[in-house]
C-alpha cells in the first residue's frame, strides 16, 4: 500500500491499489469527519484509513480503537460516493470478528499472493463469518475453459491449504467455497458449456445412459470425473492454440 498523505496531520491514508486514482486528502478528511461525528468519535479514536478505489464508488476501510455497531462490518453511514467498512483494534491487536474481503486482500498483498488477489477482486466475498463466491451463479462459469472463472477455480483448489490457514487466522470458514467448487461435475459442465448429457457422453467416450445416471444420482465414478477433467483441459489447450495462432498472424501482418 502507498501512503498518500496525512489525515488531520496524524493518521495515514493508505491506498491499496496504487495505480488507481485516489481522492484528495481534503475530500477524504471531510467524509471521515462526517463519519466520526455521526458515531460520536474523536480523532483520537481513528487509527488508520485504507482505500481500494477499485470501483466507481470508492471503498474506505477505517480502523478505530473503540466499539462500533455489532450487526455488520458495514456501518450505517450513507454517502453517495463512498462505501465504508470498519475494523476495531484494541491494544494494537486487531479484533478479527468483523472481517471483510478488503482485509483478506490486504493480507494477500502483504504475502504477495497475486493470483488470489485477482480471484478475490473478481468473485470472492466475506461476510465476517465465512468466505463465499459472490459472483452470480447464473454468470459463473467455473467449468468453461474459455472463462477466466475456470482458472480461478484451479487457483482456489491449488491454494486450499493456504486459504484454510488464512481463514483460521481470522476465525472464519472457507468450507462453503470448496463445496461450490466441487458440485455435480456432469451437471455443472453441461450448464457452463451449454451442451447436453448426450454430447458430453460422446466427448468423453461413455454411453449416454451412464452419464444421465451419474447426473441424476450424483454418483460419479473417479474414471468419469477424470475423463471430464481431461476433456476440459483439452478444450483449454485448444483455446490457447487459437490465441497463439491469432497472435502469430497478427505479428505476421505487422512485419509484412
Amino acid at each position: 500500500m502507498k501512503p498518500v498523505g496525512k489525515l488531520f496531520n496524524k493518521v495515514p491514508y493508505l491506498v491499496r491499489d496504487i495505480h488507481s486514482k485516489y481522492k484528495s486528502i481534503h475530500e477524504v478528511e471531510e467524509v471521515i469527519s462526517d463519519f466520526m461525528s455521526y458515531y460520536m468519535l474523536t480523532i483520537d479514536n481513528l487509527i488508520d484509513v485504507f482505500s481500494n478505489n477499485r470501483d466507481n464508488i470508492s471503498n474506505f476501510h477505517i480502523k478505530v480503537n473503540t466499539k462500533m455497531p455489532e450487526e455488520s462490518v458495514y456501518v450505517d453511514f450513507h454517502n453517495d460516493e463512498l462505501d465504508i467498512t470498519f475494523e476495531e483494534s484494541k491494544d494494537n491487536k486487531t479484533i478479527n470478528k468483523k472481517v471483510n474481503s478488503l482485509i483478506i486482500i490486504d493480507t494477500l498483498k502483504q504475502e504477495e499472493e497475486y493470483q488470489l488477489i485477482e480471484v478475490f477482486d473478481e468473485i470472492m466475498g466475506c461476510d465476517g463469518k465465512k468466505l463465499f463466491i459472490s459472483f452470480t451463479k447464473e454468470k459463473l462459469k467455473l467449468f468453461d475453459p474459455k472463462s477466466k472463472h475456470y482458472n480461478y477455480r484451479k487457483i482456489l483448489i491449488e491454494k486450499k491449504e493456504y486459504l484454510e490457514n488464512i481463514s483460521n487466522q481470522f476465525s472464519i470458514s472457507c468450507e462453503e467455497v470448496y463445496q461450490e467448487l466441487y458440485p455435480n461435475i456432469v451437471k455443472a459442465v453441461c450448464k457452463d458449456l451449454n451442451i447436453t448429457y448426450k454430447v458430453l457422453a460422446q466427448e468423453i467416450g461413455y454411453k449416454a445412459d451412464t452419464i444421465n445416471k451419474a447426473a441424476s444420482t450424483n454418483k460419479i465414478s473417479e474414471q468419469i470425473y477424470r475423463a471430464i477433467e481431461m476433456y476440459l483441459e483439452n478444450l483449454r489447450l485448444k483455446e490457447e492454440l487459437k490465441d497463439f495462432e491469432t497472435m502469430r498472424m497478427t505479428l505476421r501482418k505487422i512485419l509484412v
